[in-house]
């Protein structure tokens, strides 16, 4: 089923663009009906712009709290007609306004191995932790920050000579992937809820090879 989708992001918007190239190219069964920022001038919204996506910059400075931020962002999502939420680099909670609007149906991802080092920095955290591991998780989200049921994760080592920024930026290269998969996964109706472990049902398309130096987990499949 062709996700109707909806992209929030604070930033660049990295993830955003894996996203929208992937919708493009065929490997995402994905319809993405608006971007939204609530950061004015942030790049993500010239990246809509420059691939012809509804955007949108709602600043939460110009709200009176969180939930009456959440329940605007939440009125233009569905203005636009979004079923499935993608939360790409957005540096706010969601408030269960927000959530009980799309019910187990907002994904994130997160640059640390969870349930290590949640927060706003979990790479940096990592390293700074002295870890011998990494790596980035996609979930969905609930209540409790970055605690969702966890969808697929990559682990890679934490090279002894490199510094916290260069981790992320290894990193990153796995979450354009993985968050790509994940979202494919359930427009394919693939992942299934129990309890809080998420189940994924067995791929029909040959799997991809496991990338050197790291594990990525449900396995990547061809084309991801």
């Amino acid at each position: 089923m062709t996700l109707k989708l909806g992209i929030l992001a604070s930033g660049s918007g990295t993830n955003a663009q894996a996203i929208i190239d992937a919708a493009e190219a065929g490997r995402l069964d994905a319809d993405i009906r608006i971007i939204i920022s609530n950061r004015p001038g942030a790049k993500v919204l010239e990246r809509a712009e420059k691939h012809g996506i509804a955007r949108l910059c709602l600043d939460h400075k110009t709200f009176p709290d969180r939930e009456s931020y959440d329940r605007r962002v939440v009125e233009e999502l569905l203005a636009a007609g979004v079923d499935t939420v993608a939360l790409a680099g957005y540096m706010r909670l969601v408030t269960s306004a927000f959530l009980d609007a799309f019910p187990n149906r907002v994904l994130n991802v997160h640059p640390a191995v969870l349930p290590a080092f949640p927060g706003t920095h979990g790479a940096r955290d990592a390293w700074e932790y002295g870890a011998k591991f990494s790596g980035c998780t996609v979930h969905v989200v609930d209540p409790v920050m970055d605690g969702g049921p966890i969808i697929i994760q990559a682990t890679l080592p934490v090279r002894q000579e490199e510094n916290d920024e260069e981790l992320l930026n290894r990193i990153h290269v796995f979450e354009h992937r993985i968050y790509v998969q994940a979202l494919e996964w359930l427009a394919e109706g693939r992942l299934h809820l129990e309890g809080r472990r998420m189940l994924l049902e067995p791929a029909s398309r040959p799997l991809a090879p496991q990338p050197e130096l790291a594990l990525v987990w449900p396995p990547l499949e061809e084309g991801f």
